[in-house]
């Protein structure tokens, strides 16, 4: 693949940046007590190694519409959870400068960024990319096989 999205050194870095926040969510898990505080950061963890996994893949742009969104969506979460007290959990009401919460903060910033310019460039990025990427890290799925594209593009002659 050509193009920022398919360079290996942004996607190592990516990677360990994504490992860093998978486990910092999986550290928070732990001492979590609100049930959908536990969904959110387990979700976070599958994100976060989901989009690492995939940009050792064929299929980078999907790692990084992945991981990018999980950690566009992490950082949400945190702004507000700090912006608005958390029934059972108001713990964390106001505190915006845990160094744990600053750290993952950088990390997901960064990773946000990454991804805007490794997604950006001349080629617009497409549904039926992501599914043909889908396809090609799937096993038992063949990208390239007639009709197998997205709804909109025409199936290709044998």
């Amino acid at each position: 693949m050509r193009g920022a999205a398919g360079r290996g050194g942004a996607r190592v870095l990516a990677r360990v940046h994504l490992l860093a926040d998978a486990g910092i969510r999986a550290y928070e898990v732990i001492d979590a007590d609100v049930p959908f505080l536990i969904g959110g950061f387990i979700a976070a963890v599958v994100g976060a190694a989901a989009g690492a996994l995939l940009l050792l893949t064929r299929g980078p742009r999907l790692g990084w519409v992945v991981g990018g969104l999980t950690a566009l969506l992490t950082t949400i979460g945190y702004t507000v959870t700090r912006a608005t007290p958390v029934p059972t959990d108001e713990d964390d009401y106001g505190n915006r400068l845990e160094p744990l919460g600053i750290c993952s903060l950088v990390i997901q910033g960064t990773l946000v960024v990454m991804a805007a310019v490794a997604l950006s460039g001349p080629a617009p990025l497409r549904p039926g990319h992501l599914v043909q990427e889908a396809k090609s890290v799937t096993p038992g799925l063949q990208p390239d096989a007639p009709g197998s594209g997205s709804p909109n593009e025409p199936a290709t002659s044998p």
